[in-house]
């Protein structure tokens, strides 16, 4: 029997969606949609550390609502040979910027070893109540996959806040240079809590979401664009109760993690690309660096049931992935119009022979007390 969508949504229902309420099914479509189509990537350190993740050991792939922040990416269509380096957006579209990405990135070496290991740094920017300054809350995930044996080991670290960019240090420095501030309810501190969780196969918390693609599949998938999004509606169809729209938008978020984080062939991740490349309104942004100062050059996507903007930064010599950002459309939500919301960098992505460094579970133990640590000298990015 399929899973229903809509009940395992029941939980991350806004009030205004209950159905004993009387809410026009277009918002409802919406609101669902919105929900189904945000991948897992990006999260701040409290709200991954509470959640409580069972069942079957799985490469997530799009995450509940509640729980997640954001990744996206879009890349191109078809791939003919390409002279030279990939060209900036200024010398071609989007379509065609990441054309030369999906042709770079299928030339890449497969490489080999037991695990595919990825490390990422995520921040969500966050305005501080009542303040007129921004802080940068940092947090990283690292993953161990040994695809042959369908497992996965992650781990998440906390690093803690920064002000987000100069004007935000100056901003802070005049409020007497905090070290901790409550979001929402929750604290959160400029010296970072280290390590606040990790998960081995086979615990009490191995990871289960929506969208997710068992890893031994990921042998059997096809390196055509068009063969591939069947098959991975296919799969999506067969587990999931849902529209059509929304079943859509989870073989897109799949296709996403196929294209960066997954132990992808490199004929398997141009794939990717081109299947992304699809979608509607993807444009160039020209040459940009990415969180850690790296260049490379960007695409964007819009976001149908969403007031944000989906954007992928590549590698200009591989075409491999830097990191992703999302971009507020238009103000809301505590964001005003082109400000990023959410961002992952991709520092570390490669195979290896060296195992995770734990085989047990360990959970958040909840929120802590504010350190009384004085920030470090470094400016803010």
């Amino acid at each position: 029997m399929k899973n229903d969508i809509l009940h395992r949504l029941t939980a991350a229902r806004p009030a205004h969606l209950d159905p004993d309420r009387p809410t026009p099914s277009p918002v409802r479509g919406e609101e669902l949609a919105t929900v189904m189509s945000r991948p897992w990537a990006t999260r701040t350190a409290r709200a991954t550390a509470r959640q409580r993740r069972v069942g079957r050991p799985l490469v997530s792939g799009l995450a509940l609502a509640t729980a997640t922040a954001v990744a996206a990416v879009v890349i191109t269509h078809t791939a003919p040979e390409l002279p030279g380096p990939a060209p900036s957006a200024t010398s071609g579209s989007g379509s065609q910027v990441l054309l030369a990405a999906a042709s770079h990135v299928e030339q890449q070496p497969a490489g080999s070893g037991t695990y595919w290991y990825v490390e990422e740094h995520l921040g969500s920017l966050q305005k501080i109540p009542g303040k007129n300054y921004t802080v940068d809350v940092r947090t990283e995930q690292r993953y161990w996959t040994a695809a042959a044996k369908n497992k996965q080991w992650s781990q998440l670290l906390d690093l803690g806040a920064r002000p987000a960019t100069k004007a935000d240090e100056a901003a802070w420095k005049a409020d007497g240079s905090p070290t901790s501030w409550n979001l929402m309810g929750e604290t959160v501190t400029y010296a970072g809590r280290g390590e606040i969780q990790h998960d081995a196969p086979g615990g009490s918390a191995d990871v289960v979401t929506m969208g997710d693609l068992p890893l031994r599949l990921l042998a059997t998938l096809p390196t055509d664009e068009k063969a591939l999004r069947k098959r991975l509606f296919a799969l999506v169809d067969k587990d999931y109760n849902a529209p059509e729209e929304i079943l859509d938008r989870i073989v897109v978020d799949t296709a996403v993690r196929l294209a960066t984080t997954f132990p992808s062939t490199p004929a398997l991740r141009a794939a990717a690309y081109r299947l992304l490349a699809a979608e509607p309104g993807v444009r160039s942004l020209g040459d940009v660096k990415d969180h850690t100062g790296r260049t490379g050059y960007a695409v964007a996507l819009p976001s149908p049931h969403e007031p944000a903007e989906l954007r992928l930064i590549f590698d200009k010599s591989t075409g491999l992935p830097l990191g992703t950002e999302k971009v507020a459309t238009r103000g809301g939500d505590g964001a005003s119009k082109g400000e990023v919301r959410d961002y992952t960098t991709i520092t570390s992505m490669k195979w290896t022979e060296e195992a995770p460094p734990f085989d047990t579970d360990t959970e958040d133990p909840g929120p802590v007390s504010a350190p009384d640590e004085a920030p470090d000298p470094k400016p803010a990015r």
